[in-house]
C-alpha cells in the first residue's frame, strides 16, 4: 500500500492514496504539537460520507496514539535528539514489540525487531523527474505493516519531526494547509 504526501512536508500534509482519496491529515501548530487525522468512510452520514478522527499527537517530548481505547504514550527523550541523522530510532509498540526506525539508503525504514527484522513500511522522496520519472514522496507499508497503519503514521511523523528533519519545512513554506 502506499501514501502519497501532498506536500514534501511529512509534519504538515495530507497522506493520499495514488487515487487522490485523502487518508490522512497531519497538522503542526504553532506551538509545535502535530496532530494526526486519519478520514474514515462513514455509510450513516448521507452528506460527505467521511468522518475525521484523531489517531495520534506529538509534540516535544512524547508521542501519543490514540486510537485505541486506552491512550498508549512513548516518551522521546533528550539524550535521543542528535546531530547524526543515520542514527536509528528504537522504541517498544503497543504490543512490547521493539521497532525500529532508520535510514538504509537514504530512505527511512521501520522494523520489527525480534529473531528477524521485518520491515513494515519505507518512506520514499519525491522525485523532480530529470534523469528518471517524477513521483510524488510517499509512505510505503509493506504487507506485514497492513495491521498497524495508524501506528506507522504516527511513529513515521514523529521520527520525521525529531530525527530525522533538520527543521520543521512547514514555518518556510506557507503554501501548505
Amino acid at each position: 500500500m502506499e501514501l502519497c504526501l501532498r506536500h514534501n512536508d511529512p509534519t504538515q500534509t495530507l497522506l493520499m492514496t495514488p487515487d487522490g482519496i485523502v487518508i490522512y491529515q497531519v497538522n503542526t501548530a504553532l506551538g509545535q504539537t502535530t496532530t494526526i487525522s486519519r478520514f474514515e468512510n462513514h455509510p450513516g452520514l448521507m452528506s460527505t460520507g467521511r468522518v475525521s478522527c484523531v489517531v495520534g499527537e506529538v509534540d516535544s517530548s512524547r508521542l501519543r496514539l490514540l486510537d485505541s481505547e486506552s491512550p498508549i504514550e512513548i516518551v522521546i527523550s533528550d539524550a535521543e535528539e542528535t546531530e547524526n541523522v543515520d542514527r536509528p530510532w528504537t522504541f517498544h509498540g503497543p504490543d512490547d514489540k521493539p521497532y525500529t526506525w532508520q535510514i538504509m539508503f537514504r530512505s527511512p525504514v521501520l522494523f520489527v525487531s525480534g529473531n528477524a527484522s521485518i520491515p513494515l513500511a519505507r518512506y520514499r522522496q519525491a522525485k523532480l523527474g530529470i534523469i528518471s520519472r517524477s513521483r510524488r514522496a510517499f509512505l510505503e507499508i509493506f504487507p506485514a505493516g497492513i495491521n498497524v497503519i495508524d501506528f506507522i503514521v504516527v511513529t513515521f511523523v514523529s521520527y520525521a519531526k525529531h530525527h530525522w528533519l533538520d527543521k520543521p519545512h512547514h514555518e518556510s513554506n506557507p503554501s501548505v494547509i
